[in-house]
């Protein structure tokens, strides 16, 4: 069904996914770069990964994109390219490069509606990859679900577990991205918490505690 152009961003869902990366007030993606050591690098990749979440307008929803269709956009030295390669069901794939950092990011992800009475949930499926060239590292990663609720108070919110994982030095950062309760009396709207762990030992190196959708110390 096609929604009125009253209820549509001006841009597409391939814009969306590409602001994520590029569009952002700080660099963080070239920091991840800079850590001294593997426990560094995780967690600059997760405050990197925690700022991509970005809050959107509750009652619009960006233009579908239509097959074979690309978004590209560069940045000083980073460059991001997104395609819609499939229709059914709406895959988008992303490639971005930074090469002043010889960082490289990899995404191929889809997402499916599910309807929960009052909510509707976007399950976000696939997985991103972030590869820092100069050390030799991947971090893989998936997505939160996408939220919206109807009642009894309308917004939106990012929900659910993510783990964000180094594939050569097994070390994981576990994270629960949370909302409020359903009368909004308890929990934290707009909270992210987790802990960076070594998988061989599952001994806790780094705890985080905050919001994604604000800069805190």
């Amino acid at each position: 069904m096609q929604l009125p152009a009253l209820f549509n961003l001006p841009k597409s869902t391939l814009q969306i996914y590409g602001e994520q990366v590029y569009s952002t007030s700080t660099d963080l993606l070239s920091k991840c770069n800079k850590g001294k050591s593997p426990v560094d690098r995780l967690t600059s990749v997760v405050a990197w990964y925690i700022s991509t979440k970005r809050p959107t307008i509750f009652g619009v929803v960006p233009y579908n994109p239509i097959l074979g269709e690309t978004h590209h956009v560069s940045k000083g030295n980073l460059n991001v390219l997104l395609e819609q390669v499939s229709h059914h069901p709406p895959v988008t794939a992303l490639h971005a490069t930074d090469e002043k950092e010889n960082i490289e990011i990899i995404c191929c992800q889809y997402h499916i509606a599910k309807f929960y009475g009052a909510t509707v949930e976007g399950h976000i499926h696939g997985k991103r990859r972030l590869k820092l060239h100069n050390h030799g590292e991947t971090y893989e990663m998936n997505s939160p679900d996408f939220s919206i609720r109807f009642l009894p108070v309308p917004g939106n919110n990012w929900v659910g577990n993510v783990n964000i994982k180094c594939l050569e030095t097994g070390l994981v950062a576990e994270l629960s991205f949370t909302m409020q309760s359903f009368l909004g009396f308890r929990g934290n709207r707009r909270a992210v918490k987790g802990k960076i762990i070594d998988s061989s030992s599952r001994k806790i190196l780094c705890e985080i505690n905050g919001h994604w959708d604000r800069y805190e110390l």
